[in-house]
């Protein structure tokens, strides 16, 4: 659904990032939650790489604090191939008040890095995935993950999805062809992956333990599932937010969901299902991309939705309740705005901080060829 997906063959974009709404009603477990909507004035401006022409796409993929108001914003450019982009600085500026650093996996064809995390030493753990420059590999993207100072100068590591943490067991001749790392926080990363049998399961890693754990589809009877971001909450609790498609032939139904995830157990609980609605549309998907704590408990969240002829972002305010997991989601539609030189035709909402939903728009010239840009929306919030 994000439409800064730059590399070939990109499996969870293509598969279920953004293609994922409607539960079966069976299920007792998992109650569709009435969205309330929030018609809050969102300022917006561009964050984009200095370093890229006005035709180049690029954008923000993922978001982490850095202490006091600087963060770490990872991205991507395709000046021709696609280019891994970390920038550590305040929000504030467009992207120019900070300093932005190209990283790219070691002699990988395309790098496409997604969420960064500060570590106590001071360095950065970032997770994506690359491509070699084999004509046709069985494995088509790898996941990465890299752990060192934000010049790239660290240690760089593939991560892909073995298939003996499959469930269930594979299939003879069942083999792994894409792993996408996605989103890292704590002492664990979350991504995806796909077979030639599996259109698409999600993962869990412990980066410490270097083990693997499958999220499972049965809770929610899916098709397909990804895991986008990920929270620590603190001890061993994590929660864990993304997408899933039903079970029919076309798996075009898909939600938005999150759930707790214990790294003891290695156990999820409390599968919460969430579509995003808007008055007068039709929403076929929406997806929840990016989580961050609303420090009360509760949780921001932002993603993209689709309707039939539109995509769109969000942003999402699911306050801690209580008696139950989560509560009811209060939604914001995140759309830049166009102005009487260049129209906006696609937004999208990849990753949050605090209030602040960091995404791409398309920005498209009158007359002219769209181009991928990114921006930062700051959502008024109580």
């Amino acid at each position: 659904m994000n439409p800064m997906n730059m590399q070939t063959n990109k499996p969870t974009k293509r598969i279920p990032q953004v293609h994922m709404l409607s539960m079966l009603a069976a299920l007792c477990l998992l109650q569709p939650l009435i969205a309330n909507l929030s018609f809050a004035q969102v300022t917006y401006s561009p964050f984009s790489y200095p370093g890229a022409t006005t035709t180049e796409p690029q954008g923000p993929t993922g978001v982490r604090g850095a202490g006091g108001e600087d963060v770490y914003v990872t991205g991507i450019w395709n000046p021709g191939s696609s280019q891994g982009l970390l920038y550590f600085g305040p929000l504030t500026g467009g992207g120019n008040s900070g300093t932005w650093t190209v990283l790219n996996y070691p002699g990988a064809g395309n790098t496409s890095l997604y969420g960064p995390n500060g570590l106590p030493s001071g360095d950065v753990r970032i997770v994506g995935s690359y491509t070699t420059c084999e004509p046709t590999p069985p494995v088509r993207n790898h996941g990465l993950l890299y752990e060192g100072p934000t010049d790239g100068s660290g240690t760089w590591e593939t991560i892909d999805f073995p298939l003996s943490a499959a469930s269930p067991s594979p299939s003879p001749g069942e083999e792994v062809h894409n792993t996408i790392a996605h989103s890292t926080m704590g002492d664990l990363a979350v991504g995806n992956f796909d077979t030639n049998f599996d259109p698409g399961g999600a993962w869990v890693y412990d980066v410490i333990a270097h083990s693997w754990t499958e999220l499972p589809k049965a809770p929610l009877h899916a098709k397909t599932l990804t895991a986008y971001g990920i929270w620590y909450n603190g001890g061993t609790s994590y929660t864990i937010a993304g997408g899933y498609s039903d079970p029919g032939p076309t798996g075009l139904d898909q939600h938005s969901y999150l759930v707790h995830w214990d790294s003891a157990t290695q156990t999820a609980r409390d599968w919460t299902l969430y579509d995003f609605h808007i008055d007068h549309t039709h929403v076929l998907i929406s997806h929840f991309d990016g989580i961050t704590t609303d420090n009360q408990g509760g949780f921001y969240l932002t993603g993209t939705w689709e309707g039939e002829v539109h995509v769109g972002g969000f942003f999402a305010h699911v306050p801690r309740m209580p008696h139950r997991p989560f509560g009811e989601a209060v939604w914001t539609d995140i759309e830049y705005p166009s102005s009487p030189k260049h129209h906006v035709d696609i937004t999208t909402g990849n990753t949050v901080f605090d209030n602040n939903v960091l995404g791409i728009f398309t920005s498209i010239p009158q007359p002219g060829p769209g181009v991928l840009q990114g921006y930062v929306a700051t959502v008024p919030v109580r």
